[in-house]
């Protein structure tokens, strides 16, 4: 898999990485399959018009990177490859009107690009036509198949401008729409009305590639397709998953919330790259969800003697510090990944989340704000928001975020993982009327009645909690997280044959092995009672 991402690097221009991607090889077997070459002037006259064809995609890219920095992006690198370019930025534009102007800025290149290269060839007729015939024959039959190359270069770009404008979704015309929707109507409904739009021109695309036989732009399309799949959250997690089972199997088994399956993949891989701080991160995360805290603690703390400046296990470290209640080393933590990565939104995040914590509502609300302003996708930066904004007394806003939340994931926005309940403490009022309101658009949602019964365990209300997990259970009895929070509400109340029951009703509705030894260990623990 690492050879479909090699790429080699050219330079550097104004601090922004240029590379340039194998497949762009490639592009030299195109070309001399359209001239095919037989002598000097011939080779020479492919040469320009794959120098030209490369730079054309480049100055297109640098259109993109230009916009990006002038709305205070940072660029990370350009990237050439066989099928076009692409611009690495740091993040995305807050601003609507700020990403249509980065994503219009490429195709403006374009379009100059053949003005100008229309204007070269015209001139070169231009003086072509007026040169003295004594000048010399064979210089005259030398150049006179280049102003061919600039004429195809004109041409070249205003078929890229034209494609690149189709208002499909990866595409700079789609991305255009998608950026002038929301601007108006919000990210939401950009996202629904620009997969309405893309999807019909992508069968198009589809139909004209069969009809012509065009096996280049059939696989573009497939690729085009995925892309449209990101639009839907539900999409998004279903091509994720199927691109993990084809590629990177653990990843899939960790998509699968199969953490136990997926944990001996990344052991075998730190074995393999015992320097590779990612497959440290991936078992830690593993271990939190297995809640197995020690050992992820210790995979981070391994992983920061090789990376100690990575952000991802700062934060991770910080999250740890957080569950301790040790806010004061949390938020010192944090600060460095602020100071190392300041545009990203997790850091906000979580730094909003630890002042929540210790009571400063007023800096948490302004985090938060700013995690959305860089990433607006993700439910739970709306959940904890609408916390902040309920302890403020400003329900309308909490109600607000709440419900952006719901529109997002109802499951992301219902439930938290095991290990990430500790949010909840403190927090029941929020929860009652935030479960309470889901309910009543969604009474059929188990995700609901499993969030608001989570909460009422995580503060002790074990009667609340068994009602709740009950009523869940009923909606949909093969949930083993049911069986397990219940079973532990029953078991804090003291009722252990009911307990038990609940645990061992685990083993018999999952096949994942994390899920299942913990319903063992928790029967185990309760035997001698």
């Amino acid at each position: 898999m690492k050879l479909l991402t090699y790429s080699w690097k050219l330079g550097t221009l104004r601090g922004v990485e240029i590379r340039l991607h194998f497949s762009l090889l490639f592009s030299l077997i195109i070309t001399y399959s359209l001239f095919h070459p037989t002598n000097f002037r011939g080779g020479l006259l492919a040469f320009c018009w794959l120098i030209g064809f490369v730079l054309s995609v480049f100055l297109h890219e640098v259109g993109h990177a230009w916009a990006a920095r002038r709305v205070n992006v940072e660029v990370k690198s350009i990237l050439l490859w066989l099928l076009g370019g692409l611009t690495f930025l740091e993040r995305e534009p807050e601003k609507p009107f700020h990403r249509l102007f980065v994503y219009a800025a490429g195709p403006l290149a374009t379009l100059v690009l053949s003005l100008l290269f229309a204007a070269v060839y015209l001139a070169y007729i231009f003086f072509y036509a007026f040169l003295p015939y004594e000048t010399g024959l064979e210089l005259l039959r030398f150049v006179e198949a280049f102003p061919t190359v600039f004429l195809s270069l004109a041409v070249l770009n205003i078929v890229l401008l034209v494609f690149n404008l189709l208002p499909v979704y990866p595409f700079d015309g789609g991305r255009i729409v998608h950026a002038f929707i929301e601007s108006f109507f919000g990210k939401s409904n950009a996202n629904l009305v620009t997969m309405l739009i893309s999807t019909p021109i992508l069968i198009g695309l589809i139909a004209f590639g069969i009809y012509v036989h065009d096996y280049v732009l059939l696989i573009s399309s497939l690729f085009i397709a995925l892309a449209i799949g990101t639009l839907n959250r539900r999409s998004l997690h279903w091509i994720n998953l199927g691109l993990s089972y084809l590629i990177k199997r653990p990843g899939y088994y960790f998509l699968q919330g199969d953490y136990a399956r997926a944990e001996p993949y990344y052991t075998r891989d730190i074995k393999r790259e015992p320097q590779q701080v990612n497959h440290y991160i991936a078992r830690a995360l593993c271990y939190f969800f297995m809640l197995e805290r020690e050992k992820a603690c210790a995979d981070v703390e391994r992983a920061l003697q090789i990376a100690p400046n990575n952000e991802v296990l700062l934060l991770l470290r910080a999250d740890v510090y957080a569950l301790e209640k040790n806010y004061e080393a949390a938020l010192d933590l944090i600060a460095q990944v602020q100071a190392l990565k300041p545009n990203w939104a997790h850091g906000h995040m979580d730094h909003g989340s630890v002042l929540m914590k210790t009571g400063s509502l007023q800096l948490a609300l302004d985090e938060f704000n700013r995690a959305i302003s860089l990433t607006s996708q993700i439910p739970l930066f709306y959940v904890e928001r609408s916390i902040v904004y309920l302890k403020l007394g400003n329900l309308d806003l909490a109600h607000k975020d709440q419900d952006s939340a719901l529109a997002l994931s109802e499951k992301d926005a219902l439930t938290r993982a095991e290990f990430a309940l500790q949010a909840y403490e403190g927090c029941l009022d929020w929860a009652e009327d935030y479960y309470a309101r889901a309910l009543q658009k969604r009474p059929r949602s188990w995700y609901a009645y499993q969030g608001r019964a989570d909460a009422y365990r995580i503060n002790n209300e074990h009667e609340k909690a068994i009602a709740d997990y009950t009523r869940a259970l009923e909606i949909n009895p093969k949930e083993p997280g049911l069986y397990l929070g219940r079973g532990k509400s029953y078991r804090a109340k003291g009722e252990i044959d009911c307990a038990v029951a609940d645990f061992r009703q685990v083993s018999l509705v999952t096949n994942k092995i994390h899920l299942r030894r913990q319903a063992e260990n928790l029967s185990a623990s309760l035997a001698g009672n």
